[in-house]
């Protein structure tokens, strides 16, 4: 028994003495494992579900936003919009491309969230942008790829460069292990192009992104009209990271100040889409959220209630 106590005081002595040490190994471990757990997961493959169901593969619910990942969000706005039956699983199984999300649909796994709602588009013969004429979808590729490629790289480097304590992420990752996080996410930054740019910069085309976005909203309720199409998806889904999840000095309040119809068309979104918005998420990491799979219950209401805006046979195959 001494001898036990004189090694724990010993191993505490020697951490408390190399504190830069201790936290490099276990943020290596960390990250080590966490790596492992993803390539694990992606051995164990698709789970099974109901036919005709599409399985969501996610990260854990976030504290403000139903994900810490705007592509998420969208894709799974996208499932709710066409009424498309899913479950979520969100145990770190990341794609073929390594990355999060991705879905798999009668034992079929596709990658991307742009390419799962293709993908699903022509499987199940939705098609959300139905109103719209061939210049109007072309204006909605154009605002789709502006928010998904542009308008999404000036926030990566405002929630993982610019914040500094990166609150949303500090409430899920461990610090030791967000420290090597934020400094791969600046690589890939600087990578990609944005990462070179100053922050005035950054911040110069945000701005003129949600400008864009701005103006093409207008005065109407959703971006292509009365009804929410496609890219009210990409919109909505990077829309919730600046409006609930940002708490840095320039992105923390700029749609709700700067842009007033942008956040009303946010709210908008949110309570058509998602009246469930409460259970999931966890609040701030205060509380689990309850809410994973939409039920069969919430298709009915929104069927019902007509809250999409869409006819009853955007339903495809059975409900869960």
């Amino acid at each position: 028994m001494q001898f036990v106590e004189r090694v724990t005081d010993a191993v505490t002595t020697w951490v408390f003495n190399h504190p830069y040490v201790t936290t490099g190994v276990v943020a290596i471990t960390t990250a080590h494992f966490l790596q492992r757990l993803a390539h694990r997961g992606n051995k164990l493959g698709i789970v099974e579900a109901p036919p005709d169901t599409v399985v969501l593969y996610q990260l854990p619910r976030g504290p403000y936003t139903p994900s810490l990942t705007p592509f998420a969000v969208k894709l799974e706005t996208y499932l709710r919009l066409a009424k498309i039956p899913y479950q979520n699983d969100m145990k770190m199984k990341s794609s073929s491309k390594g990355k999060f999300p991705w879905i798999s649909y009668n034992g079929e796994a596709v990658a991307d969230s742009q390419i799962s709602m293709e993908f699903l588009n022509t499987k199940l013969g939705i098609d959300l942008n139905k109103g719209l004429t061939d210049v109007e979808r072309a204006q909605a590729h154009a605002v789709q790829v502006m928010v998904d490629e542009h308008l999404y790289w000036c926030l990566v480097y405002f929630r993982w460069v610019y914040e500094k304590y990166a609150h949303s992420l500090a409430l899920v990752v461990p610090k030791y292990v967000l420290f090597f996080m934020k400094r791969k996410v600046k690589q890939q930054l600087y990578a990609q192009g944005t990462g070179r740019h100053s922050t005035e910069e950054i911040k110069k085309k945000l701005i003129q992104d949600l400008e864009a976005l701005s103006a093409q909203l207008g005065d109407k309720k959703f971006l292509m009209g009365d009804n929410p199409t496609e890219v009210d998806c990409s919109a909505f889904g990077m829309l919730t990271v600046l409006v609930f999840s940002s708490h840095d000095d320039i992105t923390g309040t700029i749609v709700k100040e700067r842009f007033p119809s942008l956040y009303r068309y946010t709210m908008r979104m949110k309570e058509t889409v998602w009246p469930d918005w409460d259970e999931c998420i966890t609040k701030g990491a205060t509380v689990k959220a309850t809410k994973i799979v939409i039920s069969h219950r919430l298709i009915k209401v929104m069927l019902a209630d007509g809250r999409s805006g869409f006819d009853s046979h955007a339903l495809a195959g059975s409900m869960i």
